[in-house]
């Protein structure tokens, strides 16, 4: 039984600090519509809306990573000394994982945290098919091609 494939995901946007993906706010999806990459970004409270369109072909590398959730380091780190209340934060941020899939082109890195592993799977799969190049299939025709002139008939004349 063969899985249905997977064209589009939803997920909270982000953006690269450093080499370190980090959550931004709003809502975000991407989208495999045929031949191109499509996201759309809207951030909190709709006060910026970006849209991407991107040929599948410009695609370079499909990412996906867990990693630690920052902002509750951070928070850990400034509440240490409100009597070690920190400690619960830190740990927080080391046991609750964020998982994302990050799409790198030539000139954009499209970022989305998600929430479901199956389908984040399915879509970096379904993004690597669209990516391989098509077999062209070039039709033989039934004739065969003329004979080429004889070089004996040119030098007897």
């Amino acid at each position: 039984m063969k899985s249905k494939s997977v064209t589009q995901i939803s997920g909270i946007p982000g953006q690269l600090v450093g080499l370190v993906p980090v959550r931004t706010s709003g809502t975000g999806t991407l989208k495999i519509v045929g031949d191109t990459l499509q996201g759309n970004f809207n951030s909190f409270f709709d006060l910026e809306i970006k849209e991407i369109i991107i040929p599948i072909q410009n695609v370079k590398a499909v990412e996906i990573g867990e990693g630690c959730t920052w902002w509750l380091l951070v928070l850990g780190i400034l509440t240490l000394g409100f009597f070690f209340i920190g400690i619960i934060f830190i740990v927080l941020a080391f046991v609750v994982k964020q998982r994302y899939i990050a799409i790198y082109t030539s000139r954009n890195n499209l970022i989305l945290f998600c929430t479901k592993n199956d389908k984040i799977n399915q879509f970096r799969n379904e993004v690597i098919e669209a990516c391989r190049p098509k077999p062209t299939y070039i039709p033989r025709s039934s004739q065969s091609p003329p004979a080429p002139p004889s070089l004996a008939k040119v030098i007897d004349t």
